[in-house]
């Protein structure tokens, strides 16, 4: 017969098994992962670091890390595809009509498919110091920390987004108050929007012969087949071919000159209260000699 002062402390470690328990089985399921090389972990709210695992579930307020040589790709919701590239970091949040990915730090590459969106839904990738909301986009992300001298100031915070096709949205963040602030601006395709700590903003427009280099790192040696697997949308994903962001390597720079849509500075904040519902224009046949980027995206066949 347990003793009356062990009692007390199975009911207790009981109690906490059970909470553990009902957090994991109320947790939304945000997506699936479909290719993992390397060690990738993952942090929930109620467990400690674990190995993430091809095929695993990945839920809302999940923590994924990539280690060295490692890299891991998830389907999100069925509607978008996320690359995540080594020594990175994201937590993936969703709100009623919007999915955030924040990146940390490290290298993501987000595939959104418009024409699997419902209306109203929206995809942000989100950094401490600026915000990007995608819809029917190609986007690399990437987080750094850069320092202008050795013991100057403290490095600063670089958030890098880069379309590949379609458009995206990018604005300035307060790293403070995490508000919003200051007019998004649209960035088109082959173009970047930088911003270091709160500096001012650029945006240029990119080669395709620089994609290579944008990419380097989202690239995977392997795609593993998915056998018996009961979730549809994950083998559709993977039988439609996610291809291996190397696809853009080897691609010549076209005759003349790079040419590109200007900036264009919004009338209106996107946030807070979600991203808007804009409508890029139509996709357009590639020119010869420039880059197509829709085998990117691993949600149709190339």
């Amino acid at each position: 017969m347990m003793s009356n002062r062990l009692r007390p402390a199975a009911v207790l470690i009981a109690l906490v098994t059970l909470d553990s328990s009902l957090a994991s089985a109320q947790a939304a399921k945000a997506g699936v992962v479909t290719t993992l090389e390397g060690n990738v972990n993952v942090t929930r709210v109620t467990l400690a670091p674990q190995p993430l695992k091809f095929k695993d579930a990945v839920f809302v307020n999940d923590r994924v890390t990539t280690g060295a040589q490692s890299i891991a790709r998830m389907l999100l919701g069925g509607n978008a595809v996320v690359t995540v590239r080594e020594r990175s970091t994201l937590t993936i949040t969703e709100v009623p009509g919007k999915t955030t990915i924040d990146l940390d730090a490290g290298k993501i590459a987000l595939a959104v498919a418009r024409d699997r969106m419902k209306a109203g839904e929206s995809i942000e990738v989100r950094t401490a110091n600026a915000v990007a909301g995608v819809r029917g986009t190609v986007l690399v992300a990437e987080v750094a920390r850069v320092s202008a001298q050795v013991g100057g100031p403290p490095p600063a915070l670089v958030t890098t987004f880069t379309v590949l096709s379609g458009q995206a949205q990018g604005f300035q963040r307060d790293q403070t108050t995490g508000a919003v602030v200051g007019a998004p601006v649209l960035i088109g395709t082959l173009q970047q929007f930088r911003l270091a700590g709160f500096a001012v903003h650029s945006v240029v427009n990119v080669t395709p012969a620089e994609v290579a280099g944008i990419v380097q790192g989202l690239s995977t040696r392997k795609v593993p087949p998915a056998k018996g697997g009961d979730d549809q949308v994950k083998e559709n994903a993977l039988n439609n071919g996610i291809t291996d962001a190397s696809s853009f390597t080897g691609v010549a720079a076209p005759a003349g000159p790079s040419v590109a849509p200007p900036p264009v500075i919004l009338r209106a904040p996107i946030l807070p209260g979600g991203s808007p519902d804009f409508n890029p224009p139509p996709p357009t046949t590639p020119k010869r000699g420039t880059t197509d980027t829709s085998c990117i995206s691993g949600l149709a066949r190339c």
